[in-house]
């Protein structure tokens, strides 16, 4: 009688474990908006650090919108910055634009992290004492350094494809002499040439970015902006 309700139980535990693993989905890999060594690296890292169940495979995208399209097309998953605390709306414009082509199905995971904008600088520069004429990053990393580059006589110069972008570019000495990269700390292990001159530049030391993990389906149709934004904050209210 014993043996046969232990060999019961056994069997409802396998049932139970089955039915589990049948009603969790699975995802090939995960699509990051932006490159290695960006703030979107940080945050993914840290949130699977938090949630190691969700941790899978991470493939860099570049922009939202073929973070959304790659996702949409592999039956993967996106991550993208949804929302800052410094800019005017806090949405984040290039994830809205891509919501007007693209749709959140389900929000798996949200995190939200402070971004702390450090000076990068090639190490072989930077043991020269060579004096910082230029820096280079992204249109929106620039922006958010005004009261550090205040009476610097320095040249900005926009890399549109992104911070990590402008630090390989320094790291591997493509950038006039003298230039050095704004963007995260953890750009200096990406790029080992790389040495960190000055860290917590950014004017707003309540600097935070909110990011989403999702799953993405391509619309039938178009959406407005005013429409993608809608759902866009429906979908950070809802973690």
């Amino acid at each position: 009688m014993k043996k046969d309700t232990y060999l019961r139980n056994k069997l409802r535990m396998l049932l139970l474990a089955s039915l589990t693993l049948a009603s969790t989905p699975s995802w090939a890999k995960v699509y990051v908006q932006a490159s290695a060594g960006s703030f979107n690296d940080t945050a993914i890292t840290q949130l699977f650090l938090n949630e190691p169940s969700l941790k899978d495979e991470v493939v860099f995208a570049g922009s939202p919108t073929n973070t959304f399209q790659l996702a949409a097309q592999q039956s993967a998953l996106a991550f993208s910055a949804v929302e800052n605390s410094t800019i005017e709306g806090r949405l984040v414009k290039a994830t809205v634009e891509a919501l007007e082509q693209y749709k959140i199905r389900k929000v798996i995971a949200a995190i939200t992290i402070p971004i702390e904008m450090c000076v990068l600088m090639n190490k072989d520069e930077l043991e020269s004492n060579q004096t910082i004429t230029q820096l280079a990053s992204h249109p929106a990393a620039l922006k958010q350094i005004n009261k550090w580059k205040k009476n610097k006589a320095i040249i900005e110069l926009e890399v549109p494809k992104g911070t990590a972008a402008a630090a390989r570019m320094v790291s591997q000495k493509q950038l006039l002499a003298g230039t050095a990269a704004i963007g995260s700390c953890s750009l200096a292990s990406t790029f080992t040439n790389l040495s960190v001159v000055e860290k917590g530049i950014q004017d707003n030391k309540d600097n935070k970015t909110t990011f989403l993990l999702m799953q993405i389906e391509k619309r039938t149709a178009k959406i407005t902006t005013a429409k993608a934004k809608e759902e866009l904050k429906l979908a950070i209210n809802s973690k």
